[in-house]
């Protein structure tokens, strides 16, 4: 958390962004990293009130946070945006309540859905799929 202190107050935002970049890498969760930022921006808050740095420090410092928090943000967005699913009944099933449940489940971890729904004939699901350019293609069938 130092370390991430003294980068924001250096303005370097590269090796900040790096060091946000390898803590996701150990496994961290959003709100982890979301703790770590503003554990170092505390420390920095306490170095201000020590006049141990000024307060253009402390707004570089924030300033270089906040692109940081931005890229972080973004950068997650993009996970989220990066797979996506194209979900369909073939011909003559009008069986849909279980591909609903998986779309459902899907877009809750992050998944870009489309669900065709019940009895797609083949050429339009083949146009949709060439269209759309899913990761990954449900068919149901019984």
């Amino acid at each position: 958390m130092a370390a991430l202190a003294d980068c924001l107050l250096e303005g370097n935002v590269q090796k900040s962004w790096l060091l946000i970049a390898i803590y996701i890498e150990e496994g961290h969760s959003s709100t982890d990293v979301y703790t770590f930022l503003t554990e170092a921006m505390y420390e920095i808050g306490k170095r201000w009130q020590e006049n141990k740095i000024s307060v253009a420090d402390e707004h570089l410092a924030t300033a270089t946070c906040d692109y940081v928090l931005t890229r972080f943000q973004l950068s997650q967005h993009q996970l989220l945006q990066r797979h996506r699913a194209l979900l369909f009944c073939i011909e003559g099933e009008e069986h849909y309540l279980g591909i609903k449940m998986i779309a459902g489940l899907m877009r809750e971890q992050g998944w870009e859905v489309k669900n065709l729904g019940a009895n797609l004939p083949l050429p339009f699901a083949l146009k949709s799929i060439e269209r759309w350019d899913p990761d990954v293609v449900c068919l149901s069938v019984s």
